[in-house]
């Protein structure tokens, strides 16, 4: 088995715990002012360990998903929490591969007028597209993203 598709099961692997993350990010307020006020800190409390004024803290928390990642590590660390993102995948990172080298199969065989050809050989254009996906996932990942 190719090294690429190990590495493409380890981080589905890795990742497969927290794909029910949507459930423990807060709805109403943001990661920021949830963890402080659920530890009895006040915004100027923060603003304080921060070197920042306390209207800042009320802007941070207000727009939290446009922060700097660096200036979410320092507030996590103001927090006493360790600052920690990844890339959630909709489905698992195989699917990613899979779908889009079934589309890009589809894309080149839709293209070439084999549908005869491959009639004449007993063979669909599903068979032809499951066919060319499956050397695209093998051989030829990078190509299947132009």
């Amino acid at each position: 088995m190719d090294a690429r598709i190990l590495h493409i099961k380890a981080l589905d692997k890795k990742t497969s715990d927290l794909k029910s993350a949507n459930n423990i990010i807060p709805k109403d307020s943001g990661w920021i002012s949830s963890v402080r006020e659920a530890i009895g800190m006040t915004a100027s409390q923060l603003a304080k360990r921060l070197g920042v004024t306390q209207p800042r803290i009320t802007k941070m928390e207000s727009n939290e998903e446009n922060l700097k990642l660096s200036t979410m590590k320092k507030v996590a660390e103001a927090l006493n929490c360790e600052f920690v993102y990844y890339f959630k995948p909709k489905t698992s990172f195989q699917d990613i591969v899979e779908e889009q080298a079934v589309k890009k199969s589809y894309e080149i065989l839709k293209n070439v007028n084999i549908n005869m050809a491959l009639e004449n050989q007993g063979i669909s254009i599903e068979e032809a597209i499951k066919d060319f996906a499956s050397d695209f996932i093998n051989n030829k990942t990078k190509q299947i993203w132009d």
